[in-house]
């Protein structure tokens, strides 16, 4: 019995050491490409939460008094400038119209009237006139009486008074008609209010009304955000006043977009909110973002000096767990290195901790790299 167990076990260690895993030292070696470790001047950033605006902002309002009869935009529907987005019941201001070009026409009749009595009087006058120098004439010549010049000289004048008033009466209708034109033009405009629309491209951000609901002016029923010009609204520390100027570029960071953005400071609000003890600063961002909705949520990083860091590419560095490594390639070999990572600006991220200058790492180690596995340095 014992020696067949001996037997089996000789031949069991005699497959076994067929099928021994070779050691990491005669594993291939992995090609790898490298980075160094390098101090350079890193930009200080005083980083801040804010809130994705639109640079244009327009609250629809009321400017007449009517029911609403028709919505035609819901919240987030994108509109073109002049489109219709609101209908208001407006009989009695179409009636105050009609009454207007009435009273417009009835003008215009009575301009007409009065140039045709001008033309009658300026004809009277014409020949008043006429027989007033022809008595005149006749008078010199002792051919008529006094009597009957006398009279010519009152149709004459007669007909002159006659003339002035009928020119008086042509520029008083004159000033008429301007008034029913204004009449019309306010009615038209009151008329215009119960159709509202667009003021610009843009998104509804707001929908504060319904049909059925009564408007009135100043009433806020729309708010409408140009989606092609946004900024990020950023409170900012009241100490750092100094730091942030007009033109300064800014990183903003927005989790919809995936990718950071360069904005730039586009305005400082003055005032100081007591409570909060900051101000509000107004980064505009390029026209090229792409779709934010306003309202989203954004970082942004203030340039505000430099100071000396340790970065490495940001591909060199993985992720176990919570904790932060890169591979350090010592001679041949690679090692893992457990490192504290500081921020990320661009393609690099600071080490504050575990790693030294000038040391190489794995600029972007694979799935199969293991500590300790031999490497080959490839370009």
């Amino acid at each position: 019995m014992n020696r067949f167990v001996t037997v089996g076990a000789a031949l069991l260690l005699s497959a076994c050491a067929h099928h021994v895993h070779p050691s990491i030292g005669e594993e291939p070696p992995v090609a790898v490409a490298v980075a160094t470790a390098d101090e350079q001047s890193w930009v200080a950033l005083y980083r801040a939460s804010g809130t994705v605006r639109g640079r244009n902002t327009f609250v629809v309002a009321a400017k007449t008094t009517g029911y609403v009869r028709a919505v035609r935009v819901r919240s987030g529907d994108v509109v073109k400038a002049g489109q219709s987005l609101i209908d208001l019941e407006a009989n009695d201001v179409r009636a105050t119209v009609a009454r207007a070009h009435a009273a417009l026409d009835q003008t215009n009749e009575a301009k007409a009237e009065a140039e045709s009595a001008l033309v009658a009087a300026r004809a009277a006058a014409k020949i008043a006139k006429t027989s007033y120098d022809r008595a005149g004439a006749l008078l010199r010549d002792k051919a008529i009486p006094d009597q009957q010049f006398d009279e010519a000289e009152a149709h004459w004048q007669g007909a002159s008074a006659q003339e002035k008033m009928a020119e008086a009466r042509v520029r008083s209708v004159g000033s008429r008609i301007a008034e029913a034109q204004a009449g019309v033009g306010e009615a038209s405009a009151q008329l215009g209010y119960s159709a509202i629309v667009a003021p610009f491209a843009g998104r509804v951000l707001e929908r504060n009304v319904d049909p059925g609901a009564l408007a009135t002016p100043g009433m806020a029923l729309l708010v409408i955000v140009d989606d092609g010009a946004l900024r990020v609204e950023a409170p900012v520390e009241e100490s750092r006043a100094a730091d942030v100027k007009v033109g300064d570029d800014v990183d903003v960071a927005i989790d919809a977009l995936g990718r950071p953005i360069v904005g730039k400071v586009g305005e400082l609000v003055a005032s100081v909110d007591v409570a909060a003890r900051s101000f509000l600063v107004k980064v505009d961002l390029p026209g090229d973002v792409g779709v934010v909705r306003p309202g989203t949520f954004a970082r942004v990083g203030f340039h505000v000096g430099a100071r000396p860091a340790l970065v490495v590419p940001t591909t060199a560095l993985s992720t176990f767990g919570a904790l932060d490594r890169v591979f350090v390639v010592d001679g041949a070999h690679a090692h893992l290195r457990m490192v504290t990572r500081g921020e990320s600006q661009g393609p690099f991220t600071e080490i504050l901790s575990g790693l030294s200058a000038s040391e190489k790492v794995v600029a972007a180690p694979g799935a199969d790299l293991r500590d300790g596995v031999a490497v080959e340095v490839r370009p």
